[in-house]
């Protein structure tokens, strides 16, 4: 794998000059990230730029994205600052996974923990909740309301599941790796915990593409989660406080500058 972070490195250093902008921090996200990739993965890399001062005052603003490239087994993408923060204050919680993901390309252990400082002091962990509660409901609708089913979207959902049991319990953010958050949550005894290793064994051993029939003991305990969920997560939008962003912006933009 020393190799393929090489190969990962370098395409990130040809970004910053083909885009003029610094990348500040890059992570693996996705399956590898939490710690269940099938032996045929994709790297996704994710990193966060920053462009010249100039490019923030012009008329028209750039994108506030970098996409690709992307080849049979690699693929990039990138947020600006400014984007990465506006969506900090929603509580998007594939952002917070970033800063806390296992595998790191460029590190930046300054911005990692202030956006998280500024996350923890400004904004609201119903926020986060929201986030993983709409990113576990729009993967179930796409993906597991078919005949047959593959086990990687259970595993995206439970996750998603998972996560917004731990904020309702801890009110803090959920582990990234899959297995510390389910063998903190649940006991071994109970009948979801032998599908989820069973899940997790299927995964890592079969091809991407592998599809089969539904796990009826998993339905239950998806269906259950959403017949169940609290209101008081979604009832209220919790004012964020913007003023704080917006300085740690500014902070960002003199640093880099």
């Amino acid at each position: 794998d020393s190799l393929m972070k090489k190969e990962i490195c370098s395409t990130l250093a040809e970004i910053e000059k083909l885009h003029n902008v610094k990348i500040l921090y890059a992570c693996e996200s996705g399956s590898r990230a939490w710690g269940f990739p099938s032996p045929d993965s994709d790297y996704d890399a994710r990193h966060l730029y920053i462009r010249p001062l100039e490019s923030y005052l012009k008329l028209f603003p750039e994108r506030d994205v970098i996409e690709g490239p992307i080849d049979e087994v690699k693929d990039f993408v990138g947020w600006d600052l400014q984007k990465a923060l506006k969506l900090l204050m929603k509580g998007n919680a594939p952002l917070i996974e970033w800063l806390h993901s296992p595998i790191v390309y460029k590190d930046n252990l300054w911005l990692r923990e202030n956006l998280i400082r500024v996350f923890n002091n400004n904004s609201n962990f119903n926020a986060l909740y929201r986030g993983y509660f709409s990113l576990a409901m729009n993967n179930f609708k796409a993906y597991l309301t078919g005949e047959s089913v593959k086990p990687k979207k259970y595993l995206y959902v439970l996750r998603s599941i998972l996560a917004c049991e731990w904020i309702k319990q801890r009110n803090s953010i959920p582990p990234v790796l899959f297995r510390g958050l389910y063998e903190e949550l649940l006991t071994p005894s109970a009948p979801i915990y032998s599908e989820l290793e069973n899940l997790l064994k299927i995964k890592v051993e079969a091809k991407e593409r592998t599809a089969g029939a539904h796990f009826p003991v998993v339905d239950k305990f998806i269906d259950d989660f959403f017949k169940e969920s609290k209101q008081q997560f979604f009832s209220s939008k919790e004012p964020v406080n913007v003023d704080e962003y917006d300085k740690f912006f500014l902070e960002c933009l003199r640093r880099e500058n």
